[in-house]
């Protein structure tokens, strides 16, 4: 068994430091009811609650989560003992207190700014604000309902969560407006009355805040939406099979290198667990194409046989059979969704090789990879609607790189030749067997030609030659009919593996990946490689979606179909 699971369900914590006291007991039982309805609708996925520790409301959430029993790590936007400099007294024994406890893991933010300064101090906030905007799969505010615009506060954490970015706009609309429109990320509520704001006019309990899937606009929800739930359910489910031992023994082709970070491992670990979970499923899906293919063949040959040759009870029986056959194995396919898992699991570990090497490169600051997902509408496949949210396992700590004329090295190496490679070798390989198939069909072509012109020319012969029991006639009509047939199985097979949009996808890929080597080649400026890298991945991730909307539409039909 892998005990290693694929990813956390995180909850980020945003509020308010100056929490009224006579607040304080209620948001605890809030906090309480909130972590403990959230832990609880998952079962393989690990929940962690992931806050600053800061004064207030983060440490109420803190004391709940690990009376809870769930995993908390502390995120300090600076260094520990900068960071302690913003607490006295009691607060900061507190700090302290929950610092050292053995089941708090502490991750400091590297100290990018001057901290003797308060420009300084709030650039580092300013990164911990950004990480609560990437990172969690939930946000849980501790709120006054103010907007007050202060960079770093809790409005604008909450907000830029929403909106996907610090400063994006988006707009709060009541909920009957709404109804419509796929959820997005969601954040959870909790009322609470500030010392400086004791007037504040606020819900009388806790709700949801679900932005919309262009994060344009959003809703305010008494219960967690249908659709949210849905799509934990299904990522409890992806994390049941990441530790499942499905794919283990395959070969493991991991990212990271030698000097890798804890950070870049636990990634590295995702990516080749959704890898294997990947090659798994394409092999049972690829077998079952493979033999509905036959078993098509199988029933087309015992129906000319049947017609033209032997009119025989048994021939009708094996066809009925095969075709009973057929469908039993069909029902197992489609409960086993091997089709979707190889397709969904797919996509995420080009997701996060894509995210991996912009990390490293320093290019991935700013870049948003759940846009290109929401652009291809990936997600809205049924069992690939997790995706969003295991992909943000995918958001470092920060972006920081020290050496990144070296990283960009590493990266062109581990990413850009290693892919034009893969890429080159499967075009010619797919190149080589397009051209044997199509001599194989240019043959039966000719063949069902030299046959339509010897029943034209040669009829009454074929009619005199005796073979088997059957004139020379009824045997050429019955290949004639037979050689069509297997062609157009071919073809159907060949049109539900998607596999002139994968030659198409490859081709493009090699272009791509061999455009950016050489750009890359040719510059020497850190920007500009770095920017060569995001549009490359932009492209690299488009090429990846869409070849796996293709596929998918192979086997299931679009929504408005039937």
């Amino acid at each position: 068994m892998n005990n290693k699971t694929m990813s956390e369900f995180v909850i980020g914590v945003t509020g308010h430091r100056d929490i009224a006291a006579t607040e304080v007991d209620g948001l605890r039982d809030s906090v309480r009811a909130a972590l403990s309805d959230i832990a609880g609708r998952f079962s393989a996925m690990p929940v962690r609650v992931v806050t600053g520790l800061a004064e207030g409301a983060d440490t109420v959430v803190t004391e709940i989560a690990l009376e809870l029993g769930l995993r908390v790590t502390a995120v300090l936007p600076m260094p520990r003992d900068a960071y302690a400099d913003d607490f006295a007294g009691a607060a900061l024994d507190t700090l302290n207190a929950l610092l050292e406890n053995p089941d708090v893991e502490v991750r400091e933010m590297p100290a990018t700014a001057d901290l003797t300064t308060a420009e300084g101090r709030d650039a580092q906030y300013a990164m911990l604000g950004d990480y609560l905007i990437r990172r969690p799969n939930l946000l849980l505010a501790i709120w006054d309902g103010e907007v007050n615009g202060l960079a770093g506060g809790t409005s604008e954490v909450l907000l830029g969560f929403l909106a996907g970015s610090i400063g994006a706009k988006i707009a709060r609309v009541p909920q009957a407006s709404a109804t419509m429109e796929d959820c997005n990320d969601i954040a959870l509520w909790i009322p609470v009355r500030r010392e400086s704001n004791l007037q504040a006019q606020l819900p009388a309990r806790a709700e949801y805040l679900v932005a919309n899937s262009n994060a344009d606009c959003y809703w305010p929800a008494s219960e967690l939406p249908a659709q949210i739930a849905a799509r934990w359910k299904a990522l409890d489910e992806f994390a049941a099979l990441g530790s499942s031992d499905l794919g283990a023994d395959l070969a493991a082709y991991g990212l990271a290198g030698a000097d890798a970070s804890d950070e870049d491992l636990a990634l590295d670990h995702v990516f080749i667990r959704a890898d294997q979970i990947a090659r798994a499923n394409q092999v049972n899906s690829d077998r079952m194409f493979k033999l509905f293919g036959l078993l098509a063949a199988a029933m087309g040959l015992f129906f000319l046989v049947y017609a033209k040759l032997l009119a025989a009870k048994f021939l009708l029986v094996l066809y009925v059979a095969i075709f009973v056959f057929g469908f039993i194995g069909f029902r197992i396919s489609a409960n086993r969704h091997w089709l979707g898992h190889h397709l969904a699991y797919r996509v995420l570990a080009e997701t996060l090789r894509v995210q991996y090497f912009l990390v490293r490169s320093g290019a991935g600051r700013g870049y948003r990879l759940l846009r290109i997902l929401k652009l291809t509408s990936v997600d809205r496949f049924k069992r690939f609607e997790w995706l969003q949210d295991a992909i943000r396992s995918a958001e470092p700590l920060h972006y920081g790189v020290s050496q990144p004329a070296e990283a960009i090295s590493a990266v062109q190496g581990g990413w850009i030749d290693d892919q034009l490679g893969y890429f080159r070798k499967r075009l010619h390989a797919m190149h080589k067997e397009h051209l044997r198939l199509e001599r194989i069909k240019s043959a039966l072509l000719l063949g069902s030609v030299v046959g339509a012109l010897a029943l034209i020319f040669f009829k009454k012969e074929l009619q005199h030659l005796e073979m088997t029991g059957f004139d020379g006639k009824t045997w050429l009509v019955f290949f004639m009919g037979l050689l069509p047939l297997w062609v157009a199985v071919w073809e159907l097979y060949q049109g539900k593996m998607a596999t002139r949009e994968l030659l198409w996808q490859y081709a493009n890929q090699q272009r791509y990946f061999s455009a950016a080597a050489h750009q890359i080649g040719t510059t020497a400026d850190l920007d500009a490689q770095q920017q060569i890298l995001r549009d490359l991945a932009d492209k690299a991730l488009i090429e990846i979606y869409l070849w796996s909307v293709h596929r998918y539409h192979r086997e299931h039909e679009p929504p408005a179909a039937g």
